[in-house]
């Protein structure tokens, strides 16, 4: 593949008409003026990675036409000396040039000259150089896939209430850094991989793996520099890291990504109070707080202490925006969780009573809290409805929507968000069940309302999660990816991932019933499926929750 300039994104018929396309959408100006049919535009990602060899070839037949003609006039113009004109041997070794070798890496004059030393000789030398091109010049895979990455991925829109994971943060910490840095390759590696899983793109995975090792090579060096270690950029490569071994999803990947993780959360306390000081490092201790809790609510671990006198709070709540509040209110959540797994992997015994009431009450707590964060959202963070399904779903693998209402939101990243509200309650009316079920055996306890509270909850949430799937999904009802021109496939990616982890939680939910488990569990499928992912890939994409945590596209 070679490139030879900036390609055309406009439409089929304006590039026929050889006239310049606004590339308005979903309809050009041009063809709406001319009452044309507008064909669309080209895929994005097939104009950045697009063999360009043959439009290179047609350009040297065109060049080599025009110079052999002017040849052939200079060679025998009436005023040129004879001595001066080309032998026949000369037009003979022109005639006979061997053909253009193959594409290389490295941008030089094939084959290689010398100074002749008689005129004619000379003369064809300086035929050759006007008529020769040069060997293919072919771009390093990751300067194609890391401007589609961050044009799709990073350089989304979001509200500053909504800024809470990493991603956002990728930008001026790449800019400052050195190319060769960890955080540049690691960068290069996560955007490889996330086109690798283009359907057809899979050669590139190789290439992500390769700048995957170089990059985690370049951050153990780093590390055995103190001032290195505790860097921003380096904080954020691991975090990236994390991201690659999710998209990646392999076998291996379960673990390394969890190890990712907590080794972003032992560089945050090395650093201490001090990265509070500045803003930059502020918000990255920020992400990674987010990915550390998580990380622990999905693997039910209880969170480190963070040294200092506030802990992992850092600062007061009335100071965060709304996502990073949301991330707060749940910091206990993966504590409560741990706590209520070990009591009911424990025979009924009156002596945790107490303690049971205790989780009890702390996760009915957390869900209070969570109520009154969503009441406080801004207008523009909560959904619309845009229609109501009525028909019942005959095939759970194929049907695109579930009966209900229909949500549609301001953009994707919001909808996340809410999402993970939902998923938060759900999590405590698990462990509510979990606590009414476990105290029953005693008749005292009569705690058969708060069981069924959180049925209701738990099927509202599930519900509410259901019905914006189809916004996730449909480009035609994301109006900013539309206005910032994303690519299709692109947005619709984007927003598949993100609905993976609550599909997944949602689908596992045991009081629902299984007709709709059935559906949310074939959308998740659908997603891996339509993106080119395997199940397995979609399974670990789920319990990594990669998107809301800071993307995972593709």
């Amino acid at each position: 593949m070679v490139y030879t300039g900036k390609p055309s994104k406009g439409c089929g018929m304006c590039k026929s008409r050889r006239i310049k396309c606004d590339e308005k959408r979903p309809i050009c100006s041009q063809c709406q003026k001319s009452g044309r049919a507008c064909p669309g535009y080209p895929d994005e990602f097939d104009l950045m990675f697009r063999d360009e060899n043959k439009a290179l070839a047609r350009k040297a037949r065109k060049g080599s036409g025009r110079s052999e003609k002017s040849q052939e006039s200079r060679s025998v113009s009436p005023g040129t000396p004879a001595s001066l004109r080309a032998s026949p041997i000369a037009e003979s070794s022109r005639s006979q040039a061997p053909p253009t070798s193959e594409p290389s890496q490295s941008l030089t004059l094939t084959p290689p000259f010398t100074l002749p030393s008689d005129l004619s000789t000379f003369q064809d030398l300086l035929w050759q150089f006007d008529q020769s091109i040069p060997p293919t010049i072919v771009m390093a895979p990751e300067f194609e896939a890391i401007p589609f990455f961050f044009r799709n991925f990073i350089t989304l829109p979001q509200e500053a209430e909504s800024m809470r994971g990493y991603l956002e943060l990728l930008i001026p910490l790449y800019n400052r850094a050195q190319p060769s840095s960890a955080l540049h390759l690691a960068t290069s590696a996560v955007a490889l991989a996330t086109c690798g899983n283009y359907p057809g793109r899979q050669h590139l995975l190789r290439d992500a793996a390769t700048t995957y090792g170089k990059a985690i090579r370049k951050l153990n060096e780093d590390l055995k520099h103190p001032h290195l270690a505790k860097s921003d950029e380096s904080v954020l490569a691991t975090l990236l890291f994390s991201l690659y071994e999710t998209i990646m999803s392999t076998d291996d990947t379960i673990t390394a990504w969890g190890n990712h993780v907590d080794g972003a959360v032992a560089l945050t306390k090395l650093r201490g109070m001090d990265q509070f000081d500045d803003p930059m490092s502020h918000d990255v201790f920020r992400a990674v707080r987010t990915m550390m809790i998580t990380s622990c609510v999905q693997r039910s671990k209880p969170i480190d202490s963070f040294p200092g006198t506030t802990g992992w709070l850092a600062s007061p709540l009335s100071e965060e925006n709304a996502a990073n509040r949301l991330t707060l209110i749940c910091i206990d959540l993966p504590n409560i969780r741990s706590r209520a797994n070990t009591l009911t992997k424990t025979a009924y015994h009156a002596s945790l009573e107490q303690e049971a009431l205790s989780v009890l009450e702390l996760a009915q707590l957390v869900d209070s809290n969570l109520q009154q964060w969503y009441l406080t959202l801004p207008p523009e963070w909560h959904y619309h409805t845009i229609g109501i399904v009525n028909e019942p779903v005959e095939d759970p693998a194929t049907a695109e929507s579930w009966m209900g209402e229909q949500h549609v939101y301001h953009d994707v990243p919001l909808a996340s968000i809410v999402n993970d509200y939902r998923v938060c309650r759900i999590f405590c009316m698990r462990v509510i069940m979990a606590c009414v079920a476990w105290l029953a055996v005693n008749p005292k306890h009569n705690l058969t309302a708060d069981y069924e509270k959180a049925v209701y909850v738990i099927q509202q949430m599930v519900d509410e999660i259901s019905a914006c799937i189809p916004f996730h999904m449909n480009y035609d009802l994301q109006p900013i990816a539309k206005k910032l021109g994303q690519e299709k496939n692109a947005a619709e990616a984007y927003g598949g991932y993100s609905l993976v982890w609550p599909l997944y939680v949602a689908a596992n939910a045991e009081t629902v019933p299984q007709a709709q488990r059935d559906w949310l569990s074939g959308r998740l499928m659908m997603i891996g499926t339509r993106f080119g992912l395997t199940s397995a890939q979609v399974l670990v994409l789920a319990r990594r929750h990669v998107l809301t945590c800071g993307p995972m596209f593709p």
